[in-house]
């Protein structure tokens, strides 16, 4: 397929760091004014803007025209979910007014989480439509407040891995806006405990809203346990509308990190709202299937991928639904 020309920009600046983000630019880009910002994944603690990159989406990108951009924001648990929720904000919002006259917004894992939540906040930019890959989109479901059971095991030294969390997050005036993953560096290794820990202690949502015992509230209350100024991180529990963008959902069944019942959850969320909705199940699959078994998919040149990766027909699917709604 044809070059396109790479470009970083700096969006915002903040806490000492220059937010950016990195756009590709196919041949054709201007005449067809759409871009697909993603949001990478790593449980809002790990990744970078880099971080496995979904090959089969960014060719896809480049040969329908479409500019294909991914964007830096900080990270858990040195900020706070309102600031990361405001930088994917920013960076919807300088994609759509630099580059972009229709804007898909897309995420991964965590970037699934952000992309919907950026979508309902009131101060998104006008968004054409979400793609949501394998999203751990609702952080007050079962998983993120029952505490319990690590993501592939427990800590065996869990209160002292939970105090490093503390630590972090007590640092006046730091930031982190990206850990590289995979990497077996020490501190990509510690972080990717910290993501265990959140998990098996159900911090999640006390962590997002620095409110100490916020899931074991949500557990005994409900959601109305959740203030009103940390409602926009709950976006499946709070103002999603009718109004929501047209909405695609890629998990497999077998995914054990970020269980396929958050797919149901906001695809049936959508649904009931009127919201066009699609939701490709793939059979047999887990976590990050689509970028860890084949390294470069281009769903539009590999005929034989239908039979060679099931998964291609969803793809395939994933990008019509898309294209229809710009």
């Amino acid at each position: 397929m044809a070059t396109w020309d790479l470009h970083t920009y700096t969006y915002k600046k903040v806490n000492g760091l220059q937010l950016t983000i990195d756009v590709s630019y196919p041949p054709g880009h201007n005449s067809s004014g759409t871009a697909l910002l993603h949001l990478h994944g790593g449980f809002l603690v790990i990744g970078e803007k880099s971080t496995l990159p979904p090959t089969w989406l960014i060719n896809a990108c480049h040969h329908r025209g479409w500019a294909y951009a991914t964007a830096s924001y900080r990270l858990l648990p040195e900020g706070n979910g309102l600031e990361i929720l405001s930088d994917c904000i920013d960076a919807a919002t300088w994609t759509a007014g630099n580059i972009a006259r229709n804007l898909i917004l897309a995420g991964s894992s965590a970037g699934g989480y952000l992309a919907v939540a950026t979508a309902a906040h009131p101060r998104a930019p006008p968004i054409s439509a979400v793609l949501s890959i394998y999203g751990m989109v609702d952080l007050t479901e079962k998983r993120y407040i029952t505490p319990g059971r690590g993501l592939r095991g427990n800590d065996a030294n869990l209160p002292t891995t939970l105090r490093e969390i503390e630590s972090a997050m007590g640092e006046e005036g730091t930031a982190v806006d990206g850990c590289p993953f995979p990497s077996s560096s020490e501190t990509t290794v510690r972080r990717m405990g910290w993501v265990s820990a959140l998990h098996e202690a159900a911090w999640y949502p006390d962590i997002l809203t620095r409110i100490p015992g916020l899931a074991e509230r949500i557990r005994a209350e409900g959601v109305a346990a959740i203030l009103e100024k940390w409602r926009v991180l709950f976006p499946l529990a709070f103002g999603m509308t009718g109004g929501f963008p047209p909405t695609a959902i890629l998990h497999g069944d077998e995914d054990v990190l970020v269980g396929m019942e958050q797919s149901h959850v906001l695809a049936e969320r959508l649904d009931c709202l009127g919201v066009n909705v699609l939701l490709e199940k793939v059979t047999g699959e887990g976590h990050g299937f689509d970028v860890r078994e084949v390294v470069d998919i281009d769903l539009d040149v590999d005929v034989a991928g239908e039979t060679v990766q099931g998964f291609y027909q969803s793809m395939r699917r994933i990008i019509s639904f898309l294209e229809d709604h710009l």
